[in-house]
């Protein structure tokens, strides 16, 4: 089985084999992992742009979120690198230690948000927290982050991973979610209200192997909970 480091390396790779993934019109922003703009936040986008990890951003402390987002248009590439917190969720269903207020990727009120290729595990509070219209999640890990891995407010998700979060795996209104696995979250793997649906995915041991998800699979959706067809 592979690692997460892996995981998001071989999703680099494949992306960057797609035609013109290495022609992008735009210039690429780089982001020094070494950057901290001021307290309780280390990095600050408050311009649009494609902006790009240049390394893992490590938190020291729970109550720290790694990146703000300020802007709306914006592309967030983690280039295959990670976004590591100080929080641990080694026994689930324990409650993860220690919780916090940190994000490792935080939006309030924006518009048009993506965020791909790589990992963000440990956070104090959740993984990614996009209260954003349009968002795109594709090819993200999010692990063992205190509250849970990743909440949306309207958006799509495809081949990515929510594990081992202290609460749900992903949570959302108005979220298409695909190709993804949800696997030892403490609560649902997917929590989805509004217009919500999801097809093509995979949801195991979450919940304490309980209900998987509150929405309703379609037959044809070829959704698995536990290895059987979602209900």
């Amino acid at each position: 089985m592979c690692s997460l480091q892996q995981f998001a390396g071989i999703a680099l790779l494949a992306w960057q084999a797609m035609p013109g993934a290495g022609m992008a019109a735009e210039r690429i922003i780089p982001i020094d992992p070494a950057r901290a703009d001021k307290p309780g936040f280390m990095v600050i986008i408050d311009a649009p742009g494609h902006y790009q990890l240049a390394g893992n951003l490590k938190v020291a402390d729970p109550n720290t979120t790694a990146i703000e987002i300020n802007a709306d248009d914006v592309t967030l590439d983690l280039h295959g690198f990670a976004i590591q917190g100080p929080t641990r969720c080694q026994q689930l269903p324990a409650p993860c230690w220690p919780l916090g207020g940190g994000n490792g990727i935080h939006a309030i009120n924006r518009s048009h948000v993506t965020v791909r290729n790589g990992i963000v595990q440990g956070m104090g509070n959740y993984g990614i927290y996009l209260e954003s219209s349009s968002v795109s999640l594709d090819h993200v890990v999010v692990s063992r982050n205190g509250r849970g891995g990743a909440v949306l407010f309207g958006g799509v998700v495809s081949n990515s991973a929510a594990e081992n979060n202290g609460g749900d795996g992903i949570f959302g209104i108005d979220l298409k979610v695909s190709r993804s696995t949800m696997r030892g979250n403490q609560h649902f793997g997917l929590a989805g209200y509004a217009q919500s649906s999801f097809s093509n995915n995979r949801l195991s041991a979450n919940n304490g192997n309980g209900v998987q998800t509150n929405l309703k699979s379609a037959a044809a959706a070829g959704n698995t909970c536990n290895a059987s067809a979602c209900p």
